[in-house]
């Protein structure tokens, strides 16, 4: 077996995309082996958005961004994942309820970081052909057209 393959005890060895679907909601450690399987490094596990960090993020979203759910519901959301190094800050997190996680991860939903520092849904195209960035649910009175929101100011 690859020693480069992720695991889960007691289930084996698992895809990348399980790996990055359950280190969405998990901690992940890496362990690297040596030839004979003998650990030789720990990295340190940080990835879940706590303290500081997260009350910003609460501050700046407010709610689920995607249905307005209030913000003690909410998970914070790596928007470049937490596995494909996306790092725990303020400007890669965002706040999504549950259901909406799933959205975001099974239903082709994207979270983007506007210019503004706020995050955009992008929309699969099965809802909308054109895939038109939206505000967070606390921003949706903002317009694509506005030339302060997207970074287009002159």
């Amino acid at each position: 077996e690859d020693r480069n393959t992720a695991r889960l005890g007691w289930l084996g060895s698992i895809s990348d995309r399980a790996a990055t679907l359950a280190g969405c909601d998990a901690g992940i450690t890496r362990v690297d082996l040596d030839q004979h399987g003998v650990p030789t490094a720990v990295s340190a596990t940080k990835r879940l958005f706590t303290g500081a960090v997260r009350k910003a993020i609460i501050v700046r979203d407010q709610c689920c961004i995607k249905c307005g759910a209030p913000a003690s519901w909410a998970d914070c959301h790596h928007i470049i994942h937490h596995a494909d190094g996306g790092p725990t800050i303020l400007d890669n997190g965002c706040l999504l309820c549950r259901s909406c996680h799933t959205a975001v991860h099974h239903q082709g939903w994207e979270v983007i970081m506007g210019h503004d520092r706020h995050p955009w849904l992008i929309p699969p195209a099965t809802i909308d052909p054109r895939r038109r960035p939206q505000p967070a649910h606390n921003r949706r009175t903002m317009r694509l057209d506005d030339p302060h929101v997207m970074g287009t100011a002159a």
